[in-house]
């Protein structure tokens, strides 16, 4: 029978002899740390989950060494100029939207959004310490990114990976005009009926929490797309964001993260769905499913150096989410353009507190 493995991180993986596709996701967990139970169930179905933990200096001194990767953040840039104008960009608010589709992805596609996109990126592949896949991918023919973004994930694997040829998609032409030459970019809307003439190996899909409003569907797609022993990844966080003591609570922060799965909520794309992807896999077929959780810190305010890199990254990522989701307050929660500019500024003196000890499953 074929057979199909599954990675997540939450991540799983699964074995590639044949048997239904193996796939690999990433993705948080809303589960209560302090549950025994959940606990339990938990350590059953995951493989080494990570727990942060507080560094007692972090709220009252610096900390040069991790902050110091604050020059490699500010000395990002977009990659290479979209390669395609075949589809004109929608402006709202002073930012601008894909026009394929127009409103079904609800956040920005200008250069400062594919700025954090790119940013986004280095942030995921130093969480698992510089590798593009948790998938025991070996050689791979034939390779998909779905909601590729500005495709630097899928060039990067196409470099590494010089005898694959790797397919990108997404609503928004915003990749590059120069790639590898085994690496092409197509605009499609995965929710749609996928209609590929080939199979592949290893499908990939990262960041991704805010975008379907049926995910179920677009896995069980990616399954019957997956070649016999082939894998599917998915790598994504989840909304709310968590917290172990009481530090987030009553906060702007814990406001600004929960009004934004409420507005996800509203346009039938809620962002928490990551916690069910193991499940569905399951269900739907793959075999082998492999979950792994790991937590990233808001800021710098976790014991390690490792913990402190990643809260100095994904504060530079939130720090342009909060501007992204404007819209979402505007359109979907009625606020007006002013109440929430002045909200924002609240949410990002939140993040720079280091006494505040939110983090975001993945």
């Amino acid at each position: 029978m074929d057979s199909h493995g599954a990675e997540m991180a939450h991540s799983t993986t699964s074995p590639t002899e044949p048997s239904p596709p193996p796939s690999t996701t990433e993705h948080p967990s809303t589960s209560n740390p302090d549950d025994p139970a959940e606990a339990a169930s938990a350590a059953a179905s995951s493989i080494n989950n990570s727990v942060l933990e507080v560094d007692s200096s972090s709220a009252s001194h610096d900390n040069s060494d991790a902050d110091s990767a604050i020059s490699d953040v500010r000395g990002l840039s977009s990659t290479q100029s979209a390669n395609s104008s075949i589809y004109d960009f929608v402006e709202e608010h002073g930012r601008t939207y894909h026009k394929y589709k127009e409103g079904k992805y609800l956040l920005p596609n200008d250069e400062e959004e594919q700025n954090r996109l790119d940013l986004q990126h280095h942030l995921f592949v130093k969480l698992v310490d510089g590798r593009l896949h948790l998938a025991p991918i070996k050689t791979p023919h034939n390779v998909l990114d779905v909601g590729t973004g500005t495709g630097i994930w899928a060039i990067e694997f196409a470099n590494q990976y010089p005898s694959a040829s790797v397919t990108g998609s997404d609503l928004s032409p915003i990749q590059p005009e120069y790639v590898p030459p085994n690496c092409q970019f197509e605009i499609d809307d995965a929710e749609d009926e996928w209609v590929f003439s080939k199979t592949f190996d290893f499908i990939h899909w990262r960041a991704m929490m805010t975008c379907f409003s049926d995910p179920r569907s677009v896995i069980k797609q990616a399954y019957k797309q997956c070649a016999p022993g082939g894998y599917l990844e998915l790598q994504d966080g989840v909304f709310p964001l968590h917290c172990r003591d009481d530090t987030l609570a009553g906060t702007a922060l814990d406001s600004w993260s929960k009004r934004c799965l409420e507005a996800g909520t509203k346009i039938g794309r809620p962002w928490n769905n990551t916690v069910n992807y193991k499940r569905w896999m399951e269900e739907i077929g793959f075999e082998d499913v492999k979950e792994k959780i790991y937590e990233i810190p808001t800021n710098t305010w976790a014991r390690g150096m490792k913990a402190k890199e990643l809260g100095v990254w994904f504060n530079a990522d939130l720090i342009e989410s909060i501007s992204a989701s404007k819209v979402l307050f505007i359109k979907m929660l009625g606020w007006a353009p002013e109440a929430v500019e002045v909200f924002f500024i609240d949410v990002r003196n939140d993040l720079k507190n280091k006494g505040i000890h939110a983090f975001m499953p993945l």
